[in-house]
This record gives C-alpha cells, sequence and structure tokens, in this order.
C-alpha cells in the first residue's frame, strides 16, 4: 500500500467521521489529529467519556503504525491512563512506535489540549496484517 491509500481509507472511515476527528498532518512517521470535544462526547459527569479517549489513542497510534509499515494492523491491547477530564476544547493526539517486529508492534499516543496539557496517556499492541503469500517459498 501506499502512503496516500492509508490516508484516504481514515479520510472516509466512518467512525473517524462519527467521533469528529480531524487529520491534520498524516506523513511517514509524523501523524497528528485533532478532536473538537462536543457535547455527545460527554458522559453523565460532563467530561468527555472514556471511550472517546481510548478511541482517540487507538485510531492516533494505528495511523502512526501505518503511515511507517504501510500495511494494515488490528489493536490486540489497548492500556490508557486518563490524566485529566476535559468538558470542551480542541485536542491533539500523536503517537510514537516504541518498538516493531514482523509482526507485531507496540505503540504509544498521548492527547493533550492546545495548550499542550497532558489529557490521556495509552499504549497499545499491534499485530500487523501482511499479504498473504509474502514470504511463501514457490
Amino acid at each position: 500500500m501506499q502512503l496516500e491509500d492509508i490516508v484516504q481509507e481514515f479520510k472516509e472511515c466512518p467512525f473517524l467521521h462519527h467521533l469528529g476527528l480531524d487529520i491534520l498532518r498524516f506523513e511517514e512517521g509524523n501523524v497528528k489529529i485533532k478532536l473538537d470535544v462536543k457535547k455527545y462526547l460527554l458522559n453523565t459527569n460532563n467530561t468527555m467519556h472514556g471511550g472517546v479517549y481510548a478511541s482517540v489513542l487507538d485510531f492516533i497510534q494505528s495511523m502512526q503504525l501505518r503511515s511507517v509499515t504501510k500495511t494494515r494492523c488490528v489493536t490486540t491491547n489497548l492500556a490508557i491512563h486518563y490524566i485529566a477530564p476535559v468538558t470542551c476544547g480542541e485536542l491533539f493526539a500523536e503517537a510514537e512506535i516504541l518498538s516493531r517486529g514482523y509482526k507485531t508492534a507496540f505503540v504509544e499516543g498521548t492527547i493533550k489540549d492546545k495548550d499542550g496539557k497532558l489529557l490521556a496517556k495509552g499504549t497499545g499492541t499491534f499485530k500487523l496484517i501482511r499479504p498473504s503469500g509474502m514470504y511463501e517459498k514457490s
């Protein structure tokens, strides 16, 4: 897959649009997304629902990984640390690949507000989906 194809897949992803995520930058190894906190993303405490943090972290980590590997991936584990509540404003997410093998990768993502305050941090383990037959002997 080419980077442009991967970017297009994310731009057409229904769940990405449902959450209201915007792709600010999508380059190889350099991805950043933004979320405007809307009322429908809040929980009964009037703060952003933990599942939204989880979804944003899952998106940014997989986007970062795919920008480098140019292959599909699936999340096998996601651990999240909720650091500060949010009620409104713009949030920004970025990620870094901490380790990567042929079949799996370990990625860390962060969500910060417009002032750079850390709101949530998460790590994910991803299985890389390689095209079948790539290394099969003839």
